[in-house]
């Protein structure tokens, strides 16, 4: 139906497709792909690792139009699915209801708080990725982190601005490319597991820090203390730490029984009673330390 009739091998057939086509970069073929490892773990009830390859699949289609064209025969299909495993039980969807309503509690000021906790938590992730083919600004997070937090104790500059609002259009074309879905942009970790740039598909985790940024950024343009009566921050990114992706590709079974993920879940309540609680200066305390804590 989808130009591979029935379904080839098993799901083992059709990972041993996936890394021919990841390998040659036929993204068409590909996307096709993925679609049919989603409906297959979906069949086998493995719910999470289904989220994890339809929404690669709706990311090839929905980034490149020659892609977008060819995929019509199963695209609606697709994105039911992923509408579907949206109202599951799957633990970025328990974490971020969490967060959501936690939020309620907090200031805007808080939250924004909140995302720069987590964002932080990105800065040694993001650096293992940026000696890959195309991918060198994953290394500027770095400066764009010093540019916030500086700005939230009000000590930004013009040039700050500047370099900052580049950083967010050039990052947004980076996620539209075919560097971010190219599987080759991975590295191996002392675990010896692999993180690939493709594992910040999953949850929207690109997106959601896109827009975390981006509106940071435009507030912080009024001052740290006009944040509350300007847009509110974008907590949808806070869950994106868990980083499900990548634990969902390199571990088999329940991923929420991962010492890793659960230290992560501890980390992203920790820093709900630290905003809510602690001083701004507690804050960037917390920020600086976990500038050099890996994550994974």
């Amino acid at each position: 139906m989808f130009g591979f009739g029935k379904k080839k091998q098993g799901l083992e057939g059709l990972k041993e497709q996936a890394a021919l086509y990841e390998k040659k970069m036929e993204l068409t073929k590909l996307a096709e792909t993925y679609y049919q490892m989603g409906k297959a773990y979906q069949e086998q009830e493995d719910l999470e690792r289904a989220r994890l390859y339809l929404e690669r699949a709706s990311t090839l289609y929905s980034n490149f139009d020659e892609i977008y064209d060819a995929c019509q025969g199963f695209m609606e299909d697709c994105d039911e699915y992923i509408g579907d495993l949206e109202e599951e039980a799957l633990l970025g969807n328990e974490i971020l209801e969490q967060v959501e309503e936690k939020a309620e509690e907090l200031s805007n000021a808080q939250k924004y708080l909140w995302g720069l906790l987590s964002l932080s938590r990105f800065q040694v992730v993001f650096q293992k990725l940026a000696d890959c083919e195309n991918c060198r600004i994953l290394g500027e997070l770095s400066r764009v982190l010093d540019m916030l937090y500086r700005t939230v104790g009000q000590n930004s500059t013009e040039e700050d601005w500047d370099y900052s609002l580049d950083f967010i259009t050039r990052y947004y074309d980076f996620c539209n490319s075919e560097a971010f879905v190219d599987t080759s942009n991975q590295v191996e970790l002392d675990n010896g597991t692999t993180l690939q740039l493709f594992d910040f598909n999953g949850n929207s985790t690109a997106i959601c820090l896109h827009l975390f940024v981006d509106t940071f950024i435009s507030v912080l343009q009024g001052g740290f203390d006009t944040v509350e009566e300007n847009e509110d921050a974008e907590v949808d990114f806070i869950p994106c730490t868990l980083m499900a992706d990548y634990y969902l590709r390199n571990y088999e079974g329940d991923i929420r029984q991962l010492p890793q993920v659960q230290a992560e879940i501890s980390r992203i309540w920790s820093d709900y009673e630290l905003v809510k609680s602690g001083s701004i200066a507690d804050v960037i305390h917390q920020v600086e330390k976990y500038r050099r804590m890996s994550i994974l």
